[in-house]
């Protein structure tokens, strides 16, 4: 489950709008956007040739300025993808209509761990002060609130804050809002029993001053302004006023979204600072301050081009290793949240290839996939299934996997299934005529065990088949495409094995034909914003004219996966 900083479920009032509901229905070429660098012709031609293929509105086609590299800067990344897409995306009121972004070849695979620059510590280290600085000041705010409320009530305890030296600001602020609450609580009965008119207000007064201290204007009109509001009694000047305070919030939640969604801005990170103390108050602001800070981390911040992509309109989010998947059939997407896309690549080792992926998916598309399943497992005995301790083992568990997925198409379809359970990958040519495979390990070093059909998919599971693309001799995923493949997965890095999709989701799922590639493959991978790129036409759907598995036969819990998104 992600979990977001109380601001963001401010501040994204305004994005409720902007982003509304996303109900899932099958993908369709009119919510592709289709990203080609504008350095390679290859890249442009592609595209060309896909939209021709999908029909896909030329208006969809969007040409970047990035290096002909395979890996891209973090830094460049943020400015030279992120935020020409999101303005190209605004610009042509697409911003709903697009739900999967496709790459195509010349586009970088690989983003860079982040660098801060010298510029960039010095903001971190100020910024690190500020935050320290206004925890301290909501210290003292939380402490003068506690102080009006023991006043007005002698029997009030102030909660002592039991924060730890290594508690996150999480923790620490949770406790300032149990610690608020309380004592509104107590000050609001009290200014219910006072009967001297001035008094009465000077205590309102200074308990609405201390709300917007530590909560900001935005909490003042949400809460106390909207009962005001709603008031029918009040006179015509307090009714102005909180009209006033109205304007004047949402004014303020439409510059907090500006300044929040351009991140790598240096300007725009300072001024979301400075309106976050206003609107936001102390406990926002330090939330708002925490992010950034989250943001200038280094360690572990590369990640696939295409997995990051998915992220594409969150704002601030930490970059360190990855983030679960809110499309996996298994999570459920924040409500009011910025929506996650579904990203797919079309490229290969040589542009001949891609063309031909996409030649053969819509052709086969039209008359149907047909062929065996290869499934490659290990031979793993039970006792690598748990560790020692007795949890259990990753890849003991993967094995399994792969013979369950052979057990479970072997009862409910008639396909044909071959499995391979020796330690040894299949040897070069010895299964014929394959339109599914899976398989796992021999890392960087590709076997071409199958004979595919034209159309196949299929992935193997092992590290770093990824890392090169345009090699087509020595790594699984440029190999396979080579081979035939039409649509297949793999690591830029090392990915850990728990960020492969679940071959017994995946497989299913496509057997089906009621989903196309690139919705099985995200409602099936577990993260984002980490090392794993999907490659193959996003739309392509090799089962929906003769499905090999009905619905009704998956799991209950992977039949939530044909279900529209929340």
């Amino acid at each position: 489950m992600r979990c977001f900083p109380r601001w963001i479920a401010i501040v994204a009032l305004a994005g409720c709008a902007f982003f509304p509901s996303l109900a899932r229905a099958n993908l369709t070429a009119d919510q592709l956007l289709l990203i080609t660098n504008k350095n390679d012709p290859d890249s442009g031609a592609l595209a060309a040739e896909y939209a021709k293929l999908r029909q896909v509105p030329p208006e969809q086609i969007v040409a970047l300025d990035l290096p002909d590299t395979d890996e891209i800067p973090f830094a460049l990344y943020e400015t030279g993808v992120v935020a020409p897409l999101r303005q190209y995306l605004k610009d042509r009121h697409l911003t709903v209509q697009v739900k999967c972004l496709v790459t195509f070849y010349g586009v970088p695979f690989r983003i860079a761990d982040k660098i801060n620059t010298l510029d960039e510590e010095d903001e971190l280290d100020s910024i690190r002060h500020q935050l320290v600085v206004d925890v301290q000041q909501t210290q003292a705010a939380v402490l003068a609130l506690e102080a009006q409320a023991t006043q007005l009530d002698a029997s009030f305890k102030p909660q002592p804050l039991n924060a730890q030296p290594d508690s996150s600001l999480e923790q620490t602020n949770a406790q300032f809002r149990q610690r608020i609450r309380a004592a509104i609580q107590t000050v609001a009965s009290g200014i219910d029993g006072l009967s001297d008119p001035a008094a009465k207000t000077a205590a309102t007064n200074a308990l609405i001053q201390s709300i917007q201290t530590l909560s900001g204007l935005l909490q003042i009109d949400s809460t106390i302004g909207a009962r005001h509001r709603a008031n029918n009694d009040e006179s015509a000047s307090s009714s102005k006023f909180w009209d006033d305070v109205h304007a004047e919030a949402l004014k303020g939640i439409g510059e907090l979204t500006a300044a929040r969604s351009a991140r790598w801005d240096k300007n725009a990170r300072a001024q979301f600072r400075q309106l976050a103390v206003k609107y936001l108050g102390l406990l926002g602001a330090s939330e708002v301050m925490d992010s950034e800070i989250k943001y200038f981390e280094t360690k572990q911040t590369g990640a696939a081009t295409d997995s990051e992509l998915a992220l594409l309109w969150w704002d601030y989010y930490p970059r360190t290793q990855m983030q679960p998947n809110p499309l996996n059939y298994k999570s459920h997407q924040l409500s009011g949240g910025a929506p996650t896309l579904m990203v797919s690549r079309l490229d290969g080792p040589d542009p001949a290839t891609v063309s031909r992926m996409m030649r053969d998916s819509v052709a086969v598309e039209a008359q149907g996939l047909v062929g065996q399943v290869a499934l490659d497992a290990r031979g793993m005995s039970p006792t690598h299934l748990t560790n020692p301790d007795g949890s259990p083992d990753a890849l003991g568990a993967v094995d399994q996997k792969i013979r369950d997925l052979a057990d479970e198409l072997r009862q409910k379809t008639k396909l044909q299934v071959t499995l391979d359970n020796n330690p040894e990958v299949f040897p070069p040519h010895s299964v014929k005529n394959v339109a599914l495979y899976c398989g796992w390990y021999s890392v960087n070093h590709y076997v071409p065990g199958c004979d595919f059909v034209r159309g196949a998919v299929g992935f193997h599971i092992a590290s770093y088949e990824m890392v090169t693309l345009h090699d087509p001799n020595s790594r699984w995923v440029s190999g396979l495409l080579k081979d035939g493949v039409v649509a297949t997965l793999g690591p830029v890095a090392e990915p850990y094995v728990g960020a492969f999709p679940d071959p017994t989701a995946f497989f299913p799922l496509l057997l089906t034909g009621k989903l196309t590639m690139a919705e099985v493959y995200w409602r099936t991978t577990p993260v984002a914003s980490w090392m794993i790129s999907f490659i193959g036409d996003p739309l392509y759907t090799p089962y929906r004219l003769h499905p090999a598995l009905d619905f009704i036969d998956l799991p209950i819990d992977l039949q939530a996966a044909l279900q529209p998104l929340n």
